[in-house]
């Protein structure tokens, strides 16, 4: 089986070579990724500009590593089309230093990434991990790779291809509750960016900033959601693609979930 990752903080990111670390056993695992740092710019694509990637030495041996010059979604098409010699059975997107939980699913890259490749026909899941957590984490890395082993096989059966978000929240009151299936949290009305202006001679910028996470008093958490998950030290589950309404799409959901509960319970957090 063939796995592609990529991230939208750069091929170079620790956290995206802990993910490799934590699945290189279940495949031949293939790196496209940007080459810099890309956070904030959702699913865009870069269509009025010519594309390069360069192979990059990777840290784990074994593994083909592309950096791309372009957005994640850029780097995710390159892999599944272009840079890989076989076809691609999962993409992992991440980890990604920072929840994607809420209204930032709307901007993340890590989704935006992911999105681009369960949009080319690829069973796909999205990794963000908590600022406190250690992506290298025993109990991160087994249940990506139990999570990732569980999608490989449902694709190898025929299953319909899923596009899932998966959050682990930061490490700060002992160990994880367990796993959940989670719906994005909405924002409160009104609660949005901020504009800073600055004056450089003549000429006046400006600087457009984001709340850090939904995680912050602006958004709404009711016990279903996502940022409910994140504060209750719940590891979180939302499917996002378009085939909900089909049984076989929920009933995957519900084994995954199942799949995340029982490693993080059966493994200890380092």
């Amino acid at each position: 089986m063939r796995i592609l990752i990529s991230n939208d903080d750069g091929a170079f990111n620790p956290a995206l070579w802990a993910m490799v670390e934590a699945v290189k056993d279940l495949g031949d695992v293939i790196v496209s990724a940007p080459d810099r740092d890309r956070s904030g710019v959702g699913a865009s694509l870069t269509l009025n500009d010519p594309l390069r990637a360069k192979p990059i030495n990777a840290p784990v041996s074994g593994v083909e590593a592309w950096a791309v010059e372009g957005t994640p979604g850029d780097a995710v098409i390159l892999g599944i089309r272009e840079l890989s010699k076989e076809p691609v059975d999962l993409l992992l997107s991440g980890m990604n230093p920072g929840n994607n939980v809420g209204a930032d699913l709307t901007v993340s890259g890590t989704i935006g990434g992911g999105l681009q490749g369960y949009l080319n026909g690829v069973a796909t899941a999205a990794i963000s991990v908590g600022l406190t957590v250690d992506a290298g984490s025993s109990v991160v890395g087994a249940a990506v790779h139990d999570l990732a082993k569980s999608m490989l096989q449902h694709v190898a059966d025929g299953g319909p291809k899923p596009f899932l978000n998966v959050n682990f929240p930061k490490l700060s009151d002992g160990p994880y509750s367990g796993a959940m299936l989670a719906r994005p949290s909405q924002r409160i009305p009104g609660a949005s960016e901020t504009v800073e202006t600055e004056k450089r001679g003549v000429r006046t910028i400006f600087w457009i900033h984001r709340p850090p996470s939904a995680l912050n008093e602006t958004s709404q958490g009711e016990p279903d959601t996502d940022v409910w998950a994140m504060r209750n030290s719940w590891v979180s589950l939302t499917p996002l693609d378009g085939g909900l309404a089909q049984a076989s799409h929920k009933g995957f959901a519900t084994d995954a979930v199942n799949v995340l509960d029982s490693a993080v319970k059966n493994h200890k957090s380092q």
